[in-house]
């Protein structure tokens, strides 16, 4: 396999993103970003003012793609991960809220760079027979950061009890996620990737900050995107749900197993689901259907188990503390330690372990679904912006009361809302082989990144 072979271009990429984003989900899928879970209310506090700045940066991100390319909005991104997490080892010594919240500003801006890069590549460098394919080896990647990632705390925590991690593990996660952003200097420009048949991906125009700016607001009358909106808003919602309840009942190395098997869920989904996706018996719009039903089924049977165990055994109240801010009563949750607990663990940690497959599945699709509908990486970056707008849109209105069963049941129906929302561009707007809108392509304009290469 080549350098300029597009899969080792997306193989680069997971690798940033295993460094970067898998870091950082390790760390918040331990609840509380690894401090004491007293300190909830720091977490959710940098959280708001994240998706904020990160739905906005994402509306925008496409637009920054377009005109300076891939490799200096991930590289930037990137950094702003050490920073954020920084902030963090900084409040366990000197309990700075004001550097946590600037700290969680700048990383939304830098997360939507990031991401919007990283959609622009992995829906537009794959041929249209392997994007689940190239979905399923990033997403794989990806996640094995968070994975690895959670081995830190669960290593160091292992003997004890603590309910927050230590200095050592947040240095860590900021050596990796460093590494991880200067990985951005292997990219290649687009115009010096090449695939299997010889072809080379679309090479973007280099565009002026007005055109991009129509254009990114041209989306919200594409009825495609506008009918798959429900999907990208929830397509995040759920991680505030999860992540709480994970928080609420387990010790620390409890939590970071729970979180480690519920990345490493995504790796096998991811896999599985993305075959699914790229089967050559099928055609691609029996594929689009046959997924859709899939993951559908799926969450049904899941949220069904989520739901058994909110009744019997999650959360049902919420008290104010000293601050005046609602948290989680810590009388009304279970204490469960995978050494000391070990048979009251087995069902919460499959429940959490499919929770993960199911977040790997929902997002996949959303991915090729995007893919199936343009293969210019000009027209990606603007959905990958908007998906990523939609999501941490919906996953900031998402507000932790600690009323378990409601916020279950209004993230159930907004799932399936979400799944409706998708019939109509499944049956109607994926086709076989994808048709670009007249125009939409410059194949022979070059793109700022690739002038500067």
């Amino acid at each position: 396999m080549k350098f300029s072979d597009p899969l080792t271009q997306i193989i680069i990429l997971g690798f940033i993103c295993f460094c970067c984003p898998g870091m950082y989900n390790s760390l918040s899928g331990t609840g509380s970003y690894g401090l004491d879970p007293k300190d909830s209310d720091v977490g959710n506090t940098s959280v708001v003012a994240l998706n904020a700045m990160f739905a906005v940066s994402s509306l925008f991100a496409g637009a920054l793609f377009n005109i300076f390319g891939h490799r200096l909005l991930l590289i930037v991104g990137g950094l702003t991960y050490v920073l954020y997490v920084g902030s963090y080892l900084a409040y366990a010594h000197i309990s700075s809220i004001a550097f946590i919240v600037v700290s969680s500003c700048l990383l939304g801006i830098g997360a939507g760079w990031l991401w919007t890069a990283q959609g622009a590549v992995m829906m537009g460098y794959p041929e249209e027979g392997e994007k689940g394919k190239y979905f399923s080896i990033f997403w794989a990647i990806f996640n094995c950061g968070s994975v690895l990632g959670n081995a830190i705390p669960l290593g160091i925590s292992w003997n004890g009890k603590a309910t927050s991690a230590s200095d050592s593990a947040y240095i860590a996660y900021m050596v990796v996620m460093t590494f991880g952003a200067f990985l951005t200097l292997l990219l290649l420009p687009p115009s010096k990737v090449v695939r299997k048949d010889g072809s080379r991906i679309v090479i973007i125009k280099y565009s002026s900050p007005i055109s991009e700016l129509m254009s990114v607001f041209a989306l919200f009358k594409d009825w495609r995107m506008l009918a798959l909106f429900p999907m990208f808003l929830t397509s995040n919602w759920f991680y505030t749900y999860h992540f709480f309840l994970n928080s609420s009942n387990f010790s620390l190395r409890t939590r970071s197993m729970n979180s480690m098997c519920y990345w490493l869920a995504q790796i096998f989904a991811s896999i599985l689901f993305g075959r699914l996706l790229d089967y050559a018996s099928w055609t691609r719009r029996i594929r689009a259907r046959y997924g859709l039903l899939t993951l559908t089924l799926t969450l049904l049977a899941v949220y069904i188990g989520g739901i058994i165990f909110q009744t019997k055994w999650g959360p049902k109240s919420a008290i104010q503390n000293e601050k005046g801010v609602w948290v989680k009563n810590p009388d009304d949750y279970l204490k469960i330690d995978m050494v000391d607990n070990s048979s009251e663990y087995i069902g919460p940690f499959f429940l959490y372990f499919f929770y993960g497959a199911t977040d790997a599945m929902y997002q996949g699709f959303s991915y090729w679904i995007m893919g199936a509908l343009t293969n210019d990486t000009k027209q990606a970056a603007r959905f990958a912006g908007f998906y990523k707008f939609a999501q941490n849109l919906g996953r900031n209105a998402f507000n932790v009361t600690g009323n378990g069963m409601g916020e279950l049941i209004v993230l159930v129906v907004l799932i399936f809302a979400g799944l409706l929302g998708a019939v109509p561009v499944v049956f109607k707007a994926v086709q076989d082989h994808t048709v670009e809108d007249e125009g939409s392509t410059e194949k022979h304009e070059a793109s700022f990144e690739d002038v500067k290469a």
